[in-house]
């Protein structure tokens, strides 16, 4: 199991001085911030909200692309750990009850 999951980001400035936060593994998650530390800390919330929607809707999580140069967002240790355990349980057509 990997410990820590990281998806890679794309960073935009906006015409009014934000910066957007997307990633290309998970159209659904958007984010901004003033600064790049300020959307980089934003855009930790958002794919943990992204995620969760994914599990909600029972649908399988992306793999994260690699980096190749850009930033990235990685989950805490124990949503690393819910992720891993949701993919295992989908791999093995485990259900929650189960």
């Amino acid at each position: 199991m990997k410990q820590n999951l990281a998806w890679p980001v794309n960073l935009q400035r906006q015409e009014d001085g934000a910066i957007l936060v997307s990633f290309p593994d998970i159209p659904e998650a958007l984010t901004e911030g003033a600064t790049e530390a300020d959307a980089l800390e934003q855009a930790q919330d958002c794919l943990i909200a992204a995620l969760e929607g994914y599990v909600g809707a029972r649908r399988p999580i992306p793999s994260p692309s690699r980096a190749r140069g850009r930033a990235s967002v990685a989950l805490p240790v124990l949503m690393s750990a819910k992720i891993a355990l949701y993919g295992a349980m989908r791999a093995q057509g485990v259900s929650n009850t189960e």
